[in-house]
C-alpha cells in the first residue's frame, strides 16, 4: 500500500536526502531522469507493481508529487 510514509522512506533511501517534500522539484536536487527511473524501479520492488505503462512520461514528472500521483494511479487500477 502506498502511504506518504512508505513513499518518503523509499525516496530518502534512493536519493539519500532528508530535505524532500511533495512539491520539491527534481531540478532543485539535481535529480535527472536516470535517477527518477531508479526511484520508480525501487517502488516497483517495494510496492510489487509494474511501473511501466502507457501513461509513463518522464518529461511530465518534475516533482515528487508527480511520482506519487503516478504511483497512486497505478495502484488504483
Amino acid at each position: 500500500m502506498l502511504t506518504e510514509t512508505v513513499f518518503f522512506d523509499t525516496v530518502r533511501q534512493v536519493c539519500g536526502r532528508d530535505d524532500i517534500g511533495m512539491s520539491t522539484a527534481f531540478t532543485d536536487l539535481d535529480i535527472d531522469s536516470t535517477q527518477v527511473i531508479e526511484l520508480l524501479i525501487e517502488f516497483e520492488i517495494v510496492l510489487n507493481i509494474d511501473v511501466l505503462d502507457d501513461r509513463l512520461n518522464l518529461d511530465e514528472m518534475r516533482t515528487f508529487q508527480d511520482v506519487y500521483d503516478y504511483l497512486a494511479h497505478l495502484m488504483s487500477n
